[in-house]
């Protein structure tokens, strides 16, 4: 099943479904640039997905075969620019980038983010909100903004900076520097490097793996990893017997279990 929805901008964010997976498609030709109306619809995405209990895992990709995408549509600043609304129109428009990728980062549901070709601005900031980030070897990563006269607003101060380290993420913002899919793995921006043309199919192919998993535990270990990264190690541990306890109290740790000793594989229904 596929679907589009409507946007009051242009591009769009499709939307696919396959099994326990949703793939979701910035669709913005020639260059996939990123809209207020495509973080909209993505957001709507994220909401439905977060409430729909059979999708365990989404990739996030963009449209078409050379890039992912070059960033955020400058020309939809020249409104956020006006001088007599300029910092409340700046912080209304990010406001709302913010709570979507929020979204993301607090979904119980596994997020991967494939990149291919060019991936600029506000769309590494998105892949940074992702859970895995998946690389063709021939992708380009980038944040320019400095050369416009501003900073990474999507929270790419933040989230990149804690991916890659405070040097790295300097070096990159500071010094608009473009970095290639090896360095990238190398300093954490990535975590899995493909061949050229295949990031896509590797992040579908990991996701459906994914989604064959217990939505419970996948949920948990999300929450787990992401609280325990802002607590000190014995609060980081605590939080972890909490979750841990969240899934061996579950029906799905039941069904894993009996699955494991009939040797047979595991129909999970996340409860």
């Amino acid at each position: 099943m596929s679907t589009t929805a409507k946007t009051t901008s242009k591009g769009t964010v499709q939307m696919q479904r396959e099994g326990h997976v949703a793939t979701l498609i910035f669709d913005n030709p020639p260059r996939n640039m990123l809209t207020t109306g495509m973080f909209e619809e993505l957001g709507r995405h994220v909401h439905a997905l977060d409430a729909d209990p059979d999708v365990r895992a989404v990739v996030i990709r963009g449209a078409g075969e050379r890039l992912y995408t070059v960033g955020a549509d400058i020309g939809e600043m020249d409104v956020v620019a006006s001088w007599e609304r300029r910092e409340a129109n700046a912080v209304a428009w990010l406001g709302g980038i913010h709570a979507v990728l929020d979204a993301i980062e607090r979904s119980p549901k596994v997020y991967l983010c494939a990149m291919k070709g060019h991936s600029y601005g506000g769309g590494l900031e998105t892949a940074a909100a992702c859970d895995i980030r998946i690389a063709a070897s021939d992708a380009r990563f980038a944040m320019p903004e400095v050369k416009l006269g501003i900073i990474p607003g999507y929270g790419g101060t933040q989230r990149i900076a804690r991916l890659i380290g405070m040097g790295h993420a300097l070096t990159m913002v500071l010094g608009a520097r473009e970095i290639n899919a090896t360095t990238a793995e190398q300093w954490g921006l990535v975590d899995v490097v493909t061949p050229a043309g295949e990031a896509e199919s590797t992040a579908l192919a990991m996701a459906q793996a994914i989604g064959d998993y217990a939505p419970i535990a996948l949920a948990n270990a999300k929450r787990a990893i992401r609280a325990g990264a802002d607590l000190d190690l014995s609060t980081g541990l605590s939080e972890e017997m909490d979750h841990f306890v969240a899934c061996v109290t579950s029906r799905d740790f039941d069904e894993g279990r009996r699955a494991f000793h009939e040797k047979r594989r595991p129909v999970f229904q996340g409860a």
